[in-house]
């Protein structure tokens, strides 16, 4: 039920009341006795919270989270997705391709570029049992 502020017409005193809204019209009265029914004063600032999941602050903050959480999984599963469509490196060394990921270690140490890029490529290719 909402609060209504109060001034008494002749002892200017201030009082709260909660009414209900089927009260709002009815004519209040000080606690002093006055016959005169009191004025009804108008707030200067008043601070409430909606609080609940039903109010709109919420929800577009809510539903704003919820498109960031589904665009980086979205990233996440073209990356999954391109791996296994079988998309894979071959080996090559400049765009020459070798039969191997060693051979491309080697061909690489040969023209002087740094083949230590190649060092886990090697290993799992020798793990599968490859070379």
């Amino acid at each position: 039920m909402p609060t209504y502020s109060y001034q008494c017409q002749s002892c200017k005193a201030e009082f709260d009341r909660v009414l209900r809204l089927a009260e709002f019209d009815e004519p209040q009265f000080c606690e002093c006795g006055c016959e005169d029914p009191a004025k009804r004063v108008i707030a200067g600032s008043v601070g409430f919270v909606l609080r609940g999941d039903g109010w709109t602050g919420k929800n577009i903050r809510i539903k704003r989270q919820m498109a960031k959480r589904r665009g980086h999984r979205a990233g996440k599963e073209r990356g999954q997705n391109m791996e296994a469509r079988g998309v894979h490196l071959a080996p090559n060394v400049g765009g020459e391709r070798v039969d191997s990921w060693a051979d491309a270690q080697k061909l690489a140490r040969s023209k002087g570029k740094d083949a230590g890029s190649y060092d886990t490529l090697v290993r799992e290719e020798q793990q599968r049992g490859r070379v």
